[in-house]
């Protein structure tokens, strides 16, 4: 049983680190990339090393798996309800569910960067606070979204690029999507959850296209969305996707028409942001 090499796995993803991060120069990475799969035997003292590297307990190392695993159904609920918040736009709300996590015990890295995260998107309906990001939080939330070997954390990663698609330029912005569209093309495979992400990521690319008149992008998101299934959980984001072909095809007295919808059916204030976006193609 690979019980140590699956412990640090499951430690490195929780960090959000590659495997040459979490090995520290302690071990070779082609070594260390052994131990996870049960291949190696690490030795203590550069197991050790590796702990202390990365300022991790032995005892915390042992812990209570059941709290750990606790904490992330907690994550995954909380991330969950903050999609629906952030999407609304409710700052109160956006901040409640960030106090949430802030509760969350142990504060591990990733659950830090989350929080920081959840601060950040609370923002990006303020595009003037966007612009004020530093290069050192543009470039911290690059990392962790364009991190190599998380696929586990595929989800968190889509909603983060959804949500943060504006502090990129086009070609970094249009590199993830045409790579998620690629990877994501069997919607039987997909679970809910990550079929929603990934209609929001379309959305809000969309959005930025337009914002950044390059209407001839938007081509591939818009096929994408209305090739994805037609489940409840999808059909805001469907609708919205109707709104943006209906403008792309020059077809405004249509596009109206689903705004008028959306405000009947209480999404006022996203149909005021989108008419406000005064978009024109």
């Amino acid at each position: 049983m690979n019980y140590i090499g699956n412990k640090l796995k499951a430690l490195r993803q929780e960090l959000g680190l590659t495997q040459t991060e979490m090995a520290a120069g302690v071990i070779s990475v082609s070594f260390y990339s052994k131990v996870e799969r049960g291949l190696n035997d690490i030795g203590v003292n550069d197991f050790l090393e590796i702990l202390h590297k990365h300022n991790v307990d032995p005892k915390e190392f042992f812990g209570n798996y059941k709290t750990k695993e606790y904490n992330r159904e907690k994550i995954t609920v909380l991330v969950n309800k903050f999609i629906k918040v952030a999407y609304d736009g409710n700052i109160s709300e956006i901040c409640k569910v960030t106090s949430e996590l802030e509760e969350i015990n142990p504060q591990t890295p990733f659950i830090k960067f989350i929080v920081l995260a959840t601060r950040l998107i609370a923002n990006t309906h303020d595009e003037k606070t966007l612009n004020n990001l530093t290069d050192d939080q543009k470039k911290e939330i690059k990392k962790i979204i364009f991190q190599k070997d998380t696929d586990e954390n595929e989800y968190y990663r889509i909603i983060l690029m959804a949500n943060l698609i504006q502090i990129y330029s086009m070609d970094s912005a249009s590199f993830f999507v045409n790579n998620m569209i690629r990877k994501y093309q069997n919607f039987s495979k997909i679970d809910k959850n990550t079929l929603l992400a990934l209609s929001i990521l379309m959305i809000n690319y969309i959005d930025w296209c337009i914002k950044k008149d390059k209407k001839e992008l938007c081509y591939d998101a818009l096929s994408y969305l209305k090739q994805m299934p037609n489940y409840i959980e999808l059909a805001f984001t469907k609708i919205l996707g109707n709104y943006y072909k209906d403008l792309y095809k020059g077809k405004r007295n249509k596009a109206k028409n689903v705004l008028e919808v959306l405000t009947d059916a209480g999404y006022e204030v996203n149909a005021t942001r989108m008419v406000n976006n005064n978009f024109q193609f």
